[in-house]
């Protein structure tokens, strides 16, 4: 099969395929998007009738719905918390909470909540139909819209899919996994490498492996959402250049690298085979530039990405590493669905997902509101901010998942939307997604440990020109007077953080996410801040709250440290 699919006969008979599939699919999408506000009701109530039975609809009154209108008024505006009871009991076996009993659950997807405990989503077999046919409409439009890369290679990489099982024997994965799982089977042999490299735990090495198997491939897709961990992934390739040119010259696969016994056999004859000239070809790019970079070795891949919000602001640096590539938006992607489909390149929007899930939108300055005006997506303003409220297959119905999206206009009936930023604390520069309560619960914690009090402790995520993106933390020295004591409890507050949040834990790893600075200020400097603050706002200082996580990055501009504690 590898052999046929790189005949130049594929590409022309694969371009004809996609354009009559094309045609169909995503011609039957834009006539969705003229009627989108009829298609979202249809949705909508079609959803509502398929669960009058379970537990959830008996306690909202499904079977009295028959209008938006009666889903707004029975139906809260809700957070992860309204759920997590029913979701709890279906993952202890009580099915029916959620899942109409026509349909089956088949595991969970998993992400993290405010509090850092796990959240669990549940994956029925209608939400899977649905996530596919929306993930196919992304990636069919993506296909047509580069016709030269069809029959080229690509490279996904995705998460685990193994991350254990709930108290009823369901299975859980990230919804990467799950993604790379579903992909359809006439793209296989088009992957550049095996799903088994993805249980390499060591990022380091699993980058390193996948470009050992895929640097000398024709690659014409990258799917890798966060655009730091590309970045990241051509810079371990340049970084190890050397040994990297030497396996691929002996065939094998260094011992420097972290790779398990089981995933390196069962790489074994793709690995072991020697390739002389292909090593001569890298050696021969090093020695022009210095530098062996994915703009040497691949020819200007599709690279599909976040764009758009913080952890697509890296974005803009990718085409130094990848050269003059095409880059097209992932869209608004959660553990919990995909919830827009972007349609162009290099705009970080998307339609709404209108094949799997009903979407409504509360205006940013109403959130707070206890009778928020709520809009459908027809019915949006232009250049105004949003937060958004999903119904879908998985058993949420009105869940503020806490996004912001900007409306840039329309197709059809059917917004473009932009994810703009998390509504709430909540630092997200990477895809750590760390909250106010963590980094505070951390801080203390480390402390404690080293026997020490803290007052007012604060955090800044920051992204800096050309580095990599990190965290500031500001701490009177008061608290900690010494500089080994301040650079003792950087290091342990950095891993009480990590224990806090796995995503933390991951992106410090990878690297994508640099070790975190702590300022210290002179004593007192916070009691001149709040009673400024207190001044500004016009409030008494009983009603202050010291922030835990400031996201305006110039917030710190106003403090100069007496000196900056790093980690060594």
């Amino acid at each position: 099969m590898s052999n046929f699919i790189n005949k130049s006969v594929l590409p022309p008979v694969a371009r004809f395929g996609l354009r009559r599939l094309h045609a169909h699919t995503y011609g039957r999408f834009e006539k969705t998007m003229n009627r989108a506000a009829d298609q979202q009701q249809q949705w909508l109530l079609k959803r509502i009738r398929k669960c009058e039975e379970t537990q959830f609809g008996i306690d909202h009154g499904f079977s009295n719905i028959h209008t938006v209108a009666d889903f707004q008024r029975q139906i809260p505006v809700s957070d992860y918390t309204y759920f997590a009871p029913y979701i709890d009991e279906v993952a202890a076996g009580n099915i029916e909470a959620l899942v109409p009993a026509t349909e089956k659950l088949l595991r969970f997807t998993i992400t993290t909540g405010s509090s850092g405990a796990p959240k669990l989503n549940p994956v029925t077999d209608t939400w899977l139909k649905e996530y596919k046919q929306a993930w196919g409409i992304w990636g069919l439009k993506n296909f047509v819209d580069h016709p030269r890369h069809v029959g080229l290679k690509m490279l996904q990489m995705a998460g685990t899919w193994e991350m254990g099982k709930t108290t009823g024997g369901f299975s859980i994965s990230m919804v990467s996994a799950l993604l790379a799982r579903i992909q359809n089977p006439l793209l296989r042999p088009f992957y550049a490498i095996p799903s088994e490299l993805n249980d390499v735990k060591d990022p380091v090495s699993r980058y390193y492996a996948a470009l050992r198997l895929s640097i000398l491939e024709p690659i014409g897709w990258i799917i890798l959402m966060n655009p730091g961990t590309l970045i990241r992934l051509a810079e371990i390739g340049d970084e190890n250049k050397e040994q990297l040119i030497r396996d691929i010259h002996d065939g094998g696969l260094s011992d420097h690298m972290d790779v398990p016994l089981e995933i390196r056999t069962k790489l074994a004859k793709r690995l072991s085979v020697a390739n002389p000239a292909g090593a001569r070809k890298l050696e021969e790019m090093v020695n022009r530039s210095g530098r062996l970079l994915p703009r040497d070795y691949w020819p200007n891949p599709v690279i599909a990405c976040w764009l758009g919000g913080t952890a697509g602001y890296q974005s803009r640096y990718v085409r130094d590493y990848f050269g003059d590539s095409p880059l097209r938006d992932m869209g608004l992607v959660s553990s919990e669905g995909r919830h827009t489909i972007p349609i162009a390149d290099d705009v970080p929007e998307g339609v709404p997902s209108l094949v799997s899930g009903f979407y409504e939108y509360v205006p940013v300055h109403e959130i707070e509101s206890p009778d928020p005006t709520v809009l459908q997506g027809h019915e949006l303003l232009e250049g105004q901010e949003y937060y958004l409220l999903m119904t879908t297959s998985a058993g949420y119905y009105r869940f503020n998942i806490g996004d912001i999206v900007r409306c840039n206009g329309f197709v059809g009936q059917a917004p473009l939307l932009e994810f703009t930023q998390k509504g709430t604390r909540v630092g997200d520069l990477e895809g750590e997604k760390v909250t106010e309560r963590q980094i505070l619960e951390a801080a203390h914690e480390a402390a404690r440990e080293l026997g020490l009090p803290l007052g007012l402790f604060t955090g800044v995520p920051r992204r800096l020109e050309r580095e990599a993106p990190r965290y500031d933390f500001l701490v009177e020295t008061a608290d900690l007077p010494d500089a080994e004591i301040a650079r003792r409890f950087l290091h342990t507050f950095d891993q009480e953080l990590a224990k806090l949040n796995f995503l933390w834990r991951a992106r410090r790893k990878e690297g994508v996410l640099a070790p975190p600075h702590l300022w210290r200020l002179q004593a007192g400097r916070w009691e001149q801040y709040i009673s400024a603050e207190v001044a500004r706002v016009g409030t008494g200082d009983y009603q202050y709250k010291h922030p835990g996580i400031v996201l305006k990055e110039q917030w710190i501009d106003q403090f100069q440290p007496v000196d900056v504690i790093t980690l060594s």
